[in-house]
């Protein structure tokens, strides 16, 4: 008997290896970005360091002006690129074409992101109510399983409309150290801010969905070299730790002024 030898596969087509290299090449390009925000979010780091006074110490960077310098551009546009322009988002507040977006990375447990939500994010309210700020949460769990339900509540909650009040109840245990937010907590919580269909809410809790866009969050700030809570993106610059309204006032003030007048890109 004869046996005819299998005929080779055909080579891939121009276009497909093409589309190889394109993919290549973009993720290439894509780490080198990510690697370039990294060193840039270093230097204002050792700058911070370096300002501040001997023998202090923080679990979270204390408040910075700026970086020393502003971003590369290419790193500033994946910095824009970051931005969810997407008016389904249950956690963001204000216009999808506002001038200024600030993300926010945070962990509900964090005592630094209840001192912002409780003195800082009400002053920011009129910049949301005109149009010139949007402001675009992103979960950055730090504190463990207990930090992950927590996150995974807030969007039960906001599926209800009442993810802005959840948060602020969420944020109010953390203000004097880490909250204790073990399931019932959650509960009490959503029965504390009136979420309508608690039933419900108990059943998201466990929606795996959920949980899942919980982590996609976190692994994005982490991709980003983003480690400590909270930080915020505010169109190209960075603002990190327990800052005061006037200082972040200021940074969206001057990202505006850049946006407006195309410096940005």
């Amino acid at each position: 008997m004869t046996v005819t030898p299998s005929s080779p596969p055909p080579p891939a087509p121009p276009s497909d290896s093409r589309a190889v290299s394109i993919a290549w090449a973009a993720a290439a390009i894509v780490v080198a970005l990510v690697i370039g925000f990294i060193a840039w979010l270093a230097m204002g780091d050792r700058a911070e360091q370096t300002a501040a006074p001997p023998g202090t110490a923080s679990t979270a960077p204390q408040p910075t002006a700026s970086h020393p310098t502003a971003p590369e551009p290419e790193v500033a546009q994946m910095m824009l690129d970051l931005q969810r322009p997407d008016p389904e988002d249950l956690l963001a507040v204000g216009e999808v074409d506002a001038p200024v977006v600030m993300i926010e990375y945070a962990d509900y447990r964090c005592p630094y992101c209840a001192k912002f939500h409780a003195e800082v994010r009400p002053a920011l309210q009129e910049l949301v109510d005109d149009g010139t700020l949007r402001i675009e949460y992103r979960d950055l769990v730090i504190f463990e399983e207990q930090s992950q339900q927590a996150a995974v509540a807030a969007r039960a909650a906001a599926q209800q409309d009442k993810g802005a009040d959840y948060q602020t109840a969420l944020f109010a245990r953390s203000s004097a150290g880490h909250a204790e937010l073990a399931r019932e907590d959650l509960l009490a919580i959503a029965e504390e801010v009136g979420v309508p269909d608690l039933a419900a809410f108990e059943a998201a809790l466990d929606d795996d969905r959920l949980d899942a866009l919980v982590t996609a969050d976190t692994a994005e700030a982490k991709g980003l070299g983003i480690s400590s809570t909270p930080t915020f993106l505010i169109n190209t610059a960075v603002v990190q730790g327990a800052s005061d309204a006037a200082h972040v006032i200021s940074v969206i003030e001057q990202q505006k002024e850049l946006a407006l007048t195309g410096q940005q890109s």
